[in-house]
């Protein structure tokens, strides 16, 4: 009865220490989007007020005396700001102020934000490909096709088909690599640490052995005489950093369909979640070790950059929205009128988040 007890009592305190580290991840992650913008700021010359990491009433403060910034750590960890002199005044009277700036440079400090996120998912998805391997396509046995021998060998790590690099999230990313590679189209293959690059067949082959194969299998599902499967290729520092980008695209292009299928109604609203739906998240993810926290994270980091750049009231999208408005019409929406319209929208996506954490709770 002590040691169930006991073993029952250790399970509960290493998953709070997931969900701390889990924590401690997305306030690195908010944090580097607001460093993006007060770099920005502060190279092209916005006078910024106060940088602060996380919400509620500031437990520390320290004031630059040079310049008047003000530092300061906040108790809840799950946000974080960048306070610009005059960001929602109107006829400020200092040059720095937010709105004194031109157009375009505003643009800039608002974008930093979104891109910095998209930045450190490279680096971590870099380091991800480095440490761990991208999880790739490998063939396990190769045929021959109409009689001759395959261009595939046992061991070929997929990397690009016809031009496009392959990256895998899902079992259709994987049937899409090859209900695309038609005959004649060249495949890059990773073989024994050199890239190779093949002309494929698809046609009729002849099975030489069925070592790889279950009963009743057979590899006619792909046309290329091959048995496939997944593996997390390693691969070097430079093809990593290389692959990275297009990965990255990749995982924007599956958080904007996973949009568009919340909003058709094609996926349920289960499938979502809010702030405590993340936390969770990744803390049972660190339970999987530290290379898949790693690859949520780098996910994580995509999807901030994305929902960022969304033309949401409150969001870095919608007061870019606003930038380019009174970049065209030569003329801003009056100050307090766009202030109103962020805290509405501010208001809104709280309640939005609480609302998806209750409903993921529910059907899940």
């Amino acid at each position: 009865m002590f040691s169930a007890t006991c073993a029952t009592a250790s399970e509960i305190f290493t998953y709070i220490g997931y969900i701390l580290l889990a924590l401690v991840a997305l306030m690195i992650m908010i944090v580097i989007h607001e460093l993006g913008h007060y770099l920005a700021g502060k190279l092209l010359g916005f006078k910024i007020d106060e940088f602060g990491i996380g919400f509620g009433p500031a437990i520390f403060k320290h004031t630059n005396k040079k310049n008047g910034e003000v530092f300061s750590l906040r108790p809840f960890p799950i946000g974080g700001f960048c306070a610009f002199h005059g960001e929602d005044e109107e006829g400020n009277g200092d040059e720095h102020a937010f709105n004194n700036q031109k157009p375009w440079k505003r643009l800039i400090v608002q974008f930093s934000g979104a891109l910095f996120n998209f930045l450190s998912a490279i680096l971590i998805i870099t380091i991800y490909f480095t440490a761990y391997g991208q999880i790739l396509p490998t063939v396990v046995a190769a045929y021959d096709v109409n009689g001759a021998p395959n261009a595939f060998v046992a061991g070929d790590v997929i990397l690009n088909v016809d031009g496009k690099q392959v990256n895998v999230m899902t079992t259709d990313d994987v049937n899409l690599v090859f209900s695309k590679a038609q005959d004649g189209v060249k495949v890059r293959v990773l073989r024994d640490g050199e890239v190779v690059e093949l002309v494929v067949t698809r046609g009729d082959y002849t099975i030489t052995d069925d070592e790889y194969l279950e009963e009743g299998e057979s590899p006619e599902h792909n046309g290329l005489g091959i048995v496939y499967g997944l593996t997390n290729a390693k691969l070097g520092f430079f093809r990593a950093l290389g692959r990275s980008f297009g990965f990255s695209f990749f995982i924007v292009f599956k958080i904007l369909a996973s949009i568009g299928a919340l909003l058709t109604g094609a996926i349920g609203l289960e499938s979502a979640g809010g702030t405590i739906t993340v936390i969770k998240t990744m803390a049972e993810v660190s339970a999987a070790g530290f290379g898949s926290f790693l690859y949520v994270m780098a996910v994580i980091s995509a999807n901030l950059a994305v929902m960022n750049l969304l033309p949401i009231p409150a969001l870095d999208g919608s007061r870019m929205v606003f930038t380019l408005i009174e970049m065209i019409f030569r003329k801003p929406v009056p100050r307090k009128v766009e202030a109103v319209i962020h805290a509405v929208g501010l208001v809104l996506l709280l309640v939005l988040a609480v609302f998806l954490d209750v409903f993921h709770l529910v059907k899940n």
